[in-house]
């Protein structure tokens, strides 16, 4: 079974999130061609593992004319959680492309463990002078796997005010995504069939259309503070449903599973982010503190806060420890179950990624100047997501089960950047 783009999404976030390029090296440099690189790994022990590898250029062709090129890699292996509850009994799942099937012991989570799928992303763009005040910024990005592909483009326009202690910036996105799942796309609420037997599916691949605004303000406060404020605005449709997700059917009374069914979710999504930062130079280095609160109309909404602090070592190095506290509600279409005998919904998932949940990452990174401007980084991060594992009205057996367990994951990076 292969991974689905929402997996990969997932994790890609979480190494985004902890191991982005932009803190290799940490120092900014003249040099007409800077290339930075990075090998990123996120393990949960006994679920997945991912590897990425990332290279990214710049070059500076003088007068504000600007290049980039970015090319990504990622392989990902292991176990993913099917939506399912656990069971009394051994529960047989049918994968996906409907070729073999998967056994789950009495009260464990449901998890297909034999998924794996690599991904390539290119991504390229250019930034050129307007004036003397203002650039303007345009980009093409291109990824694929073997059942996911994903074009876009993108630009942006930005203007210094006041001295440049002011700079406002608008920007827009707009890509185009197609998934061709294994075995086709499965028609929503279907019963997941036997090994061998027919599947329902929906006719032609699934694709999406997501196009996103940016409103940005940086404003310096001082010689050692920065500001940043930003509002994005993001607007998806078409086909949304992660066509491996399942849904339990339960036994109102026991709580026994007694179905399986493909989710479904809404064809349109429009989600609202605002975005806080504050950077300040210290003596003993920089703090990095920002917020970010996301809403949309499946009804979830969440909170980010986030804070780096950056402390020199020994004239040539640094250390930069990181903590990052996150919290969402849920989609109001998430449910670990649906009660037999009762009326379907229009939309149902149980992807605890759409569920109510919390989660904290502590991390730590070390920064050294090797000289003629190589630099090396390496970075340690462990993640924490919780969510309530034993919902009100869980029926019979369900009541004692958990219905979100704990995920656990590591995240390392080695990254080495240079200038020429």
């Amino acid at each position: 079974m292969a991974a689905t783009d929402r997996t990969f999404r997932s994790i890609r976030g979480a190494l985004s999130a902890a191991c982005a390029l932009a803190g290799v090296g940490g120092v900014a440099t003249s040099h007409a061609t800077e290339v930075e690189t990075a090998i990123l790994g996120y393990t949960e022990p006994n679920r997945v593992s991912a590897l990425e590898t990332v290279v990214q250029a710049r070059h500076d062709f003088g007068s504000g004319r600007l290049a980039n090129f970015k090319v990504v890699y990622d392989a990902l292996t292991g176990a993913s959680a099917s939506g399912a509850v656990p069971g009394a009994a051994v529960q047989t799942f049918t994968r996906p492309s409907g070729r073999g099937s998967y056994d789950t012991a009495p009260g464990e989570t449901p998890l297909d463990d034999t998924f794996r799928d690599a991904r390539v992303a290119v991504s390229g763009g250019a930034t050129l002078p307007l004036g003397r005040l203002s650039t303007v910024s345009a980009g093409l990005y291109g990824s694929g796997e073997h059942d996911y592909t994903s074009l876009g483009a993108n630009a942006s326009f930005s203007r210094d005010f006041d001295r440049r202690n002011r700079t406002l910036s608008a920007g827009v996105s707009f890509s185009q995504d197609t998934v061709t799942p294994e075995g086709g796309r499965p028609i929503p609420f279907a019963s997941m069939a036997a090994v061998g037997a027919d599947q329902p599916r929906l006719a032609g691949d699934g694709s999406k259309d997501v196009a996103d605004a940016m409103l940005g303000l940086v404003q310096v406060i001082d010689r050692a503070t920065l500001v940043q404020f930003t509002y994005s605005l993001s607007r998806v449709t078409g086909y949304q449903t992660d066509p491996y997700k399942l849904v339990s059917v339960v036994d109102p009374v026991s709580g026994a599973p007694v179905d399986q069914l493909f989710e479904n979710r809404p064809d349109a999504r429009t989600k609202h982010i605002l975005f806080g930062r504050a950077k300040r130079q210290l003596p003993h280095g920089a703090v990095d503190l920002s917020y970010r609160f996301m809403t949309d109309d499946w009804g979830i909404a969440s909170h980010t806060v986030e804070l780096r602090d950056r402390v020199a070592v020994g004239g040539h190095g640094y250390l930069q420890p990181h903590l990052r506290y996150y919290r969402q509600s849920a989609a109001d279409f998430y449910t670990r179950w649906l009660s037999d005998g009762a009326a379907l919904p229009d939309h149902a998932t149980a992807d605890y990624r759409l569920g109510e949940f919390h989660a904290w990452t502590f991390g730590l990174e070390h920064g050294r100047d090797l000289g003629r401007d190589h630099r090396l980084t390496a970075r340690v991060e462990y993640y924490r997501q919780a969510g309530d594992g034993h919902p009100a009205g869980a029926p019979g057996a369900l009541a004692n089960y958990d219905l979100f367990p704990v995920v656990d994951a590591w995240i390392f990076q080695v990254g080495y950047s240079f200038g020429s």
